[in-house]
């Protein structure tokens, strides 16, 4: 039984390593890049986990970032969490805005999904010379954009979650970043951490952490939200993967 075990242990591990392998760990990422600062984090509940991000630059001018939440957990979840990521990046270009390639990954995901797996979605591009950004979300957690020290959400919701239903046509949304706006996309692991008491982390404390901490680069905010959560649970076994990304706006 203990070899067993030992073996299962192994293995899983070296899937955790294989996982963590596809998602962007390197910060700075993009040394030749001025106009922004990203950083990233996640911290999986079991050794493999179905939450993830993503970033890349898709041409000189555009980056593409996204952030998403597969439904279960341990490996049926990391294993569609990497089929999620392989038409995500396949799927996105400048010629196709978010909600056409959700709309192609959706088709994907849904082809033979016999195991009735969803992930939860939200998929952007901005324009690192205009500031101009295009978004999607499909049933995600609304993402946070920090502007002149005052935190809002980003409330539009433009389909379900990815993997449900067939044929669904996602839109996309539209808005304009400045110098200095800051997005923190994050999954449900951060809003619903629970402590000892099962009492939830919740909206309003996560949007008070970022109010207390949003005049530093992403990185420091992410770890100061990632910090508070960890003290909010205290002893209490961890549930979810907790996830999220910090993009910020560094030029003109």
């Amino acid at each position: 039984s203990t070899r067993a075990r030992e073996r299962i242990e192994g293995e899983l591990n070296v899937a955790r390593d294989i996982q963590m392998s596809i998602i962007p760990k390197l910060f700075p990422p993009f040394p030749d890049h001025d106009e922004f600062d990203i950083y990233a984090i996640i911290d999986t509940a079991r050794e493999v986990g179905g939450d993830l991000y993503d970033f890349f630059m898709l041409d000189d001018d555009h980056l593409a970032f996204a952030i998403g939440d597969v439904s279960g957990k341990g490996v049926p979840a990391s294993l569609f969490m990497a089929v999620t990521l392989t038409p995500s990046r396949a799927k996105n270009g400048t010629g196709s805005c978010p909600g056409e390639t959700l709309t192609q990954m959706n088709d994907v995901l849904c082809a033979d999904n016999e195991m009735m797996m969803f992930v939860t979605f939200f998929a952007a591009v901005l324009n690192i010379r205009t500031g101009a950004f295009e978004y999607t979300n499909a049933g995600h957690n609304p993402p946070l954009l920090v502007r002149d020290g005052n935190v809002e959400t980003l409330p539009e919701r433009h389909g379900t979650a990815l993997g449900v239903l067939e044929d669904q046509s996602f839109s996309s949304q539209k808005r304009e970043l400045k110098r200095g706006d800051t997005l923190l996309l994050f999954t449900d692991g951060v809003t619903e951490a629970m402590d000892s008491q099962a009492a939830f982390y919740g909206e309003d404390r996560l949007e008070y952490t970022v109010k207390q901490h949003c005049d530093g680069k992403p990185e420091a905010l992410v770890k100061s939200v990632f910090r508070d959560v960890k003290t909010f649970i205290a002893d209490a076994e961890q549930a979810d993967d907790i996830t999220m990304l910090a993009l910020q706006v560094v030029g003109e």
